[in-house]
């Protein structure tokens, strides 16, 4: 029989890494966090198994640690993690008492993570175990009891290192003769591959504009699907930039979202597309913000995304 697996229970995986350890953290100096980060593996062995057919884990010893930590299961042959890698990862949450797989991501294709300064600071035990680890490693993360709430018990999540995914958008350029000459110019900062968007000219288009600037081949983004990307945005009226995952250095990080929960303009020009491609779109205001009191409901929007990964739910029978 097959298990539902909801998008909310996939964010939350690996966003407790995220969230949950912040609370201990951002308590703590700088000696605290490095002592928490410098301890040393549990005397524990875990085992798993996760496949379409098989959900099994096994822990032969006691975590009973009072501290959170963080330690590789098992290496990978892969090339070294380095800081600031975007990891594709797989995650499972476990069970530590019944030694059972209460959710987990593997058939889903998983989501993101990479290894930033921001990530490094909530997370010092993990950032510490990751870097240097070779792709392809597992790492258990481990959170005593009541860390997650009064009476909670002790949380497990084992995170398998899949590969390590770029930051920009890889696929084919498309010939500027290609494109639609409607839509502002669109140049590539030479170190980062951030995109630089010129100013737009002439009237806004009224309909959803999109089109492909690089060619991916990857997976196909679908209606349902959790999106990793960056990207940055401008009005049409005066070319001013308003959002940006790319950072005012053009070295931000990437962003992860479920595409039903953004605006239609994104929805509609992003479904379809493939991992690894760069499209830009312009987004009239009513598939944008027009519907809500917002400073750019009036606005028609542009945006230039790079689709850097998708993972999409599985619907039980």
């Amino acid at each position: 029989m097959s298990t539902q697996h909801s998008r909310s229970k996939i964010v939350t995986l690996t966003g407790v890494l995220l969230s949950a350890a912040l609370g201990l953290t951002a308590c703590g100096g700088d000696d605290e966090n490095d002592a928490q980060a410098n301890a040393e593996a549990p005397d524990v062995e875990i085992t798993y198994v996760i496949s379409e057919d098989t959900e099994e884990v096994e822990i032969n010893g006691e975590l009973t640690m009072d501290e959170p930590a963080a330690w590789l299961i098992s290496e990978g042959d892969g090339e070294p993690l380095e800081e600031g890698d975007l990891l594709h990862i797989l995650s499972a949450d476990i069970d530590i008492q019944n030694e059972e797989v209460n959710a987990h991501d593997f058939d889903l294709g998983g989501q993101t993570l990479q290894l930033s300064e921001q990530f490094e600071s909530q997370n010092p035990q993990a950032y510490e175990a990751l870097v240097g680890a070779p792709t392809g490693s597992d790492l258990a993360y481990y959170l005593p009891a009541d860390t997650l709430g009064q009476d909670t018990p002790a949380y497990l999540n084992i995170i398998a290192i899949e590969d390590t995914v770029p930051t920009h958008a890889t696929g084919e350029p498309v010939a500027a003769a290609e494109l639609n000459d409607a839509l502002p110019e669109v140049t590539l900062d030479e170190e980062t591959q951030a995109p630089i968007i010129a100013e737009p000219e002439g009237e806004a288009p009224e309909e959803l504009v999109v089109d492909v600037l690089k060619a991916g081949d990857g997976p196909e983004v679908q209606s349902g699907s959790y999106v990793t990307i960056q990207y940055r945005g401008i009005k049409w009226s005066d070319g001013e930039e308003f959002d940006s995952s790319w950072g005012p250095d053009n070295t931000g990080g990437p962003a992860q979202f479920e595409l039903q929960q953004l605006i239609t303009g994104w929805q509609e020009g992003l479904e379809g597309q493939q991992v690894g491609s760069q499209v830009i779109m312009s987004i009239p205001p009513e598939l944008a913000y027009g519907g809500d009191e917002h400073e750019l409901q009036e606005e028609t929007l542009v945006f230039v995304i790079d689709i850097l990964h998708s993972a999409d739910p599985i619907t039980a029978e």
